[in-house]
């Protein structure tokens, strides 16, 4: 029995805290950003396609829906093909505009910056779609007597969307984005396919990458290293992730409950 001294070692050992801390920082970036760059351009299209009379509508919410379909472990490792820095179609399509802006390619993958927004970028396409799909029910869900009023009243269409339209779909899809982004906060697949947390931290006294998040540190500590004695540092991680994530949970379901108190009559 070690009581708390797993505990003590991740805040006190600086070579283990110092890594922690940029982990987890990453891991809060990570999880917030991709919720947003997912659910702004789910909306978006949403909102195009969610039009009367709009012609081959049914494609095109079908044609968006194709990523979601897709096993995220396959899309994993065909994004990582093609970000290929050498060899990868992305850079070959790009190859015109570093020319045009007299630009190195991008050596994706392969450094801190362009790591990270590739990671980014990947799982916008794979979480866009999803947040595509519960947007568009939720707007269907929608009264279109109140936007109705709100043109009479003299509201344009963009008073109308934050007014009205936005929160009300804030009522219905919030529980649900809380959901997202506990998922990618512990999205271990798509860091471990496409970049592996890399790429490493140079200098650093235990196995960490610049795209890295707590479960892929965990996993690290716990398997990588080949020590066993990390077991120990590694299942304390895991239990101030579920706290993190209860945390930022309760967090936003109180705030959840507070907007349906103030839209739910509407």
């Amino acid at each position: 029995f070690v009581g708390f001294d797993n505990y003590q070692k991740l805040f006190s050992n600086q070579r283990i805290r110092g890594p922690l801390s940029l982990v987890t920082k990453w891991t809060f970036q990570f999880a917030f950003v991709t919720v947003l760059l997912a659910f702004s351009v789910g909306l978006f299209l949403s909102l195009v396609l969610n039009k009367e009379n709009l012609k081959f509508q049914r494609i095109y919410r079908a044609i968006f829906i194709l990523p979601y379909a897709i096993p995220a472990f396959v899309s994993a490792l065909v994004w990582k093909g093609l970000l290929n820095p050498d060899y990868g179609l992305i850079n070959t399509w790009l190859g015109p505009i570093y020319d045009l802006i007299d630009m190195e390619p991008v050596k994706w993958l392969t450094t801190k910056e362009s790591a990270r927004t590739a990671v980014l970028l990947v799982n916008t396409w794979l979480g866009f779609p999803y947040m595509f799909l519960i947007t568009t029910g939720a707007l269907q869900s929608i009264p279109r007597e109140l936007i109705e009023a709100a043109k009479v009243d003299g509201a344009n269409g963009l008073q109308s969307f934050w007014r009205i339209t936005f929160p009300l779909l804030m009522v219905s899809i919030s529980p649900l984005l809380i959901g997202s982004f506990a998922y990618n906060f512990n999205n271990f697949t798509l860091i471990f396919l496409l970049s592996g947390g890399g790429p490493p931290i140079v200098g650093s006294d235990v196995s960490v990458g610049w795209t890295d998040i707590l479960i892929s540190f965990t996993y690290k500590l716990a398997i990588s290293g080949g020590r066993g004695n990390l077991f120990g540092l590694a299942s304390s991680v895991t239990i101030i992730i579920f706290a993190l994530v209860l945390i930022i949970s309760a967090i936003s379901f109180r705030y959840t409950k507070r907007l349906e108190r103030v839209y739910g009559n509407i």
